[in-house]
C-alpha cells in the first residue's frame, strides 16, 4: 500500500487508498493525532458522492479539471481532481 504524502499542508497519496481515506489520514497526520480520533468524514460529506465526483467520465476518460473545499476537524480542506488534497486551518 503506497503511504499519503503530506507536505506544507498538501497530500497526494497512493493509488491503493480511497480518496476519502487519504482525506482522513491527512487531516490525522496534519493535526497529529490518530484517525479513530477524527469524527467520520461521513458527517460533513458524502464520501460517496465525492469519490463520484471525482471518478471517471461516463466513457472511462478522466476528469482533467476541478476541486472541492469543505470543513473537517477544524481545516478547510480543498481537493484537486488531480487528487491533491490541500489542508489549511479553518481560522487561518
Amino acid at each position: 500500500m503506497d503511504s499519503t504524502d503530506v507536505r506544507n499542508g498538501s497530500a497526494t497519496g497512493g493509488a491503493s487508498d480511497s480518496l476519502t481515506e487519504r482525506i482522513v489520514a491527512a487531516v490525522a497526520e496534519t493535526d497529529d493525532q490518530s484517525v479513530d480520533d477524527l469524527e467520520p468524514l461521513y458527517e460533513v460529506i458524502d464520501p460517496d458522492a465525492l469519490n463520484t465526483l471525482f471518478g471517471p467520465h461516463v466513457d472511462g476518460s478522466s476528469r482533467t479539471v476541478g476541486e472541492i473545499s469543505f470543513q473537517y476537524a477544524g481545516y478547510w480542506v480543498t481537493v484537486s481532481s488531480e487528487y491533491v488534497i490541500d489542508i489549511e486551518p479553518k481560522d487561518g
